[in-house]
């Protein structure tokens, strides 16, 4: 009997292990995978022993645990018992059909070591392409907003099939000991079908209407990004304006110094006033011709309010926009949060520094989009992985989540390379998202 608890176990480990693996690969280690099998094994293996049904409850739970740890995709708390779930769909569905077939014993198929292996191997192939259906569905519609979903919806989202999984495992173990008939099967296959499309119908209804908030919450920052970049057109427009007004003046006063030959005097006046305002107004005019190559107005609205703030600051800000920049494959909100921290935190390091410099480039690397921010700073001793986690900060209380933040976001992407380095004095900020 021992025997056949343990092949049991590991047939049922190994029906799971293939499913996290095309479900979450590659976000999740090879060398995890021992970890899982050996987890799920000893778990199924104690629960059957000892005869104590709990113990099932606990292995999806320290499980599903372990792959958001291992994985840090939050939203994959669900994967291990929606993979239960549909191994005992595959498995009751096969079951059913040999029954049908070959008239074979419903209550025999854990009774045997051949038969448990058989059906486990049926059971892996035939779930395969279903799981890899699945896995692009979820990334073609769904993942996006898993990502965007506060704690308590993902929490929402994984009751059900957390229950509902339980639901299959204690109906399994009436079924291996109650002798049931091929109607009784019948009925509960139809109960269990009929169940996950309720089940799937409450969840896909949840995620519609977070999709509709994020969509809503997209709008509102858009018109937002859109209002702070009209606003800085119009200051840009009054400075063009007003210099256009003074222009005469100025040319009055220069004449002035030249008909009374006050060169000295006129020295003066040029490199304290004109050229000042010259520097200014051109640098302001410089960014906005190299933003011009920026096609995304949310992506030009947010650089554009950050540096003319820079600007504005006395800064000395430089910009390389070589490319035309039409499309990145980012979302616009998580793209504008995240420059938004970078150009904020650049401003705020920079100013500390005798001679403030930010540097900001965008370009095109192959078919890849490349950021790169740099900025004067002075080094505060904190090393760069301190500086991305949560509440430290050299800027007193109420600072310290901006680059965790940027974490966060970044990491929820697998087409997004960032890096941060401190090099000649200059403290780099680099996004490669592909």
């Amino acid at each position: 009997m021992i025997s056949l608890y343990f092949i049991s176990a590991i047939c049922n480990a190994l029906m799971l292990i293939c499913n996290i693996f095309i479900l979450i690969h590659p976000h999740l280690s090879v060398k995890k995978y021992p970890v899982f099998f050996l987890s799920f094994t000893a778990f199924y293996f104690m629960q059957w022993y000892l005869n104590f049904s709990p113990m099932f409850l606990i292995m999806l739970a320290v499980n599903s645990i372990l792959l958001v740890k291992f994985s840090k995709k939050l939203y994959s708390i669900f994967y291990i018992p929606l993979g239960y779930i549909l191994d005992c769909i595959l498995l009751d569905s096969i079951g059913f059909a040999a029954n049908t077939l070959w008239n074979l014993p419903l209550n025999d198929f854990g009774a045997a070591k051949i038969s448990i292996i058989i059906f486990s191997i049926c059971t892996i192939i035939a779930g395969c392409p279903v799981f890899y259906l699945i896995r692009r569905v979820l990334q073609r519609y769904l993942i996006k907003i898993f990502e965007k979903m506060n704690q308590k919806l993902l929490a929402l989202v994984t009751f059900p099939i957390l229950f509902f999984a339980c639901l299959l495992f204690i109906i399994g173990s009436f079924l291996d000991i109650l002798e049931a008939t091929y109607v009784e099967f019948l009925l509960m296959l139809s109960l269990f079908i009929l169940y996950s499309v309720c089940t799937i119908s409450m969840i896909l209804f949840v995620l519609y209407s977070a999709k509709k908030n994020n969509e809503a919450r997209k709008k509102v920052e858009y018109l937002e990004n859109l209002n702070e970049y009209t606003r800085n057109l119009e200051i840009v427009y009054n400075n063009l304006r007003s210099f256009r007004h003074d222009y005469i003046n100025i040319m009055t006063s220069l004449a002035a110094y030249i008909d009374e030959k006050k060169y000295d005097e006129l020295e003066i006046f040029f490199y304290e006033h004109i050229l000042p305002m010259q520097k200014n107004l051109t640098q302001k005019n410089g960014a906005l011709n190299n933003l011009l190559h920026i096609k995304i107005l949310e992506l030009k609205s947010i650089v554009y309010t950050k540096l003319l703030l820079a600007v504005n600051q006395d800064i000395e800000v430089n910009i390389d926009i070589p490319d035309e920049i039409a499309s990145i494959n980012m979302d616009s909100v998580d793209l504008t949060r995240v420059l938004g921290i970078y150009l904020d935190n650049a401003i705020a390091g920079c100013l500390e520094t005798e001679h403030p410099i930010i540097n900001f480039h965008l370009g095109k690397m192959n078919q890849d989009i490349v950021f790169i921010i740099s900025n004067t700073f002075i080094d505060k001793g904190l090393s760069i992985s301190q500086m991305h986690k949560k509440d430290v900060t050299t800027k007193g209380d109420g600072h310290g989540i901006g680059l965790h933040n940027v974490s966060e976001i970044l990491n929820r992407y697998d087409n997004i390379y960032h890096e941060t380095l401190i090099k000649e004095g200059l403290f780099i900020q680099q996004v490669q998202i592909s």
